[in-house]
C-alpha cells in the first residue's frame, strides 16, 4: 500500500466537527418543506417551533441553521437549569426528545409564551412524545408550528452518503453513492451505518473506498438485516 493511501485510511478515521452551515445542508424532497418551515418561522411572529423527525435526519443541523442566522445559540436539552436562566429574542434547544424534566419544558414553554420570546424545540419523534405523558405539555407541542423531517429519497440518499463520507474525510467516488443508495433501505439511519461499515471495511483491509468494497459491505449488511 502506498503512503498516500495509508495517510488516508489511518489518519482520516476521526470524523471532522459536522458542519452545521445552510450551505451544508442537503436539501432534497424529504426536507425541503421543513427548511422552508423553519425560514418562515424565523421572518414570522410566531411564537414557537418544533423540528421533528427521525434519528440523523438533520433536526440539529436545521436547529444550527436558525441559530446562527437570529443570534441565538443552540442548548442542550439534557440542560435544563442552564436553559431556564437563558434569555434573548430566540431560544433555540436540541434533542428535546431526551429532556429529563418535562416539567421543567412546560415551564419553560411558558415563560416564553409569556415574555412574547420565540422559543425552537429540535427533538426525535412526534412533540407530543416529548412531553412523557405531560398532558398540559403535550397540548402545547402539538399546537406549535412544525418543520417536519421525513425519511430520504433515493436522490437525499445519495447526497447524505456523499456527506457523510466528506464529513469522515474519506475519499470515495461519487460511484460508491450512486451504487449504494438504491440498495439500502430509505432511513438516514441505514445511511449512516453503511458509510461508517465501509471505511471500517476499506480499514481493516487496507484499500480506499471502491464500489467493491460497498458491494461486500452492502452483502453483508443484507445478511444482518435478513438475521434479524
Amino acid at each position: 500500500m502506498n503512503s498516500a493511501t495509508d495517510r488516508q485510511l489511518t489518519l482520516d478515521i476521526a470524523a471532522r466537527r459536522p458542519r452545521y452551515g445552510r450551505l451544508d445542508f442537503e436539501v432534497g424532497v424529504s426536507n425541503r418543506a421543513a427548511i422552508a418551515a423553519v425560514d418562515a418561522f424565523a421572518a414570522s411572529a410566531e411564537p414557537a417551533l418544533a423540528i421533528c423527525g427521525p434519528a440523523g435526519s438533520g433536526k440539529t443541523h436545521l436547529a444550527n441553521i436558525l441559530a446562527a442566522e437570529n443570534g441565538a445559540a443552540v442548548l442542550d436539552a439534557r440542560d435544563m437549569d442552564i436553559i431556564s436562566s437563558a434569555s434573548g429574542p430566540l431560544i433555540v434547544v436540541d434533542d428535546t426528545d431526551a429532556c429529563p424534566d418535562p416539567r421543567a419544558l412546560l415551564v419553560l414553554v411558558e415563560a416564553r409564551r409569556t415574555n412574547g420570546a420565540k422559543l425552537a424545540l429540535a427533538g426525535r419523534g412526534r412533540p407530543a412524545a416529548w412531553a412523557r405523558g405531560l398532558k398540559d405539555l403535550a397540548t402545547r407541542l402539538e399546537a406549535m408550528t412544525r418543520a417536519s423531517l421525513d425519511e430520504p429519497d433515493e436522490a437525499l440518499m445519495r447526497a447524505v452518503i456523499a456527506h457523510r463520507f466528506r464529513e469522515r474525510q474519506w475519499r470515495a467516488g461519487a460511484r460508491v453513492a450512486a451504487y449504494a443508495a438504491p440498495r439500502l433501505p430509505r432511513t438516514f439511519a441505514a445511511a449512516a451505518a453503511f458509510v461508517d461499515a465501509v471505511g471500517a471495511a476499506a480499514i481493516a483491509a487496507s484499500t480506499p473506498i471502491s464500489v467493491t468494497v460497498a458491494r461486500k459491505v452492502l452483502a453483508e449488511l443484507s445478511g444482518s438485516r435478513a438475521a434479524e
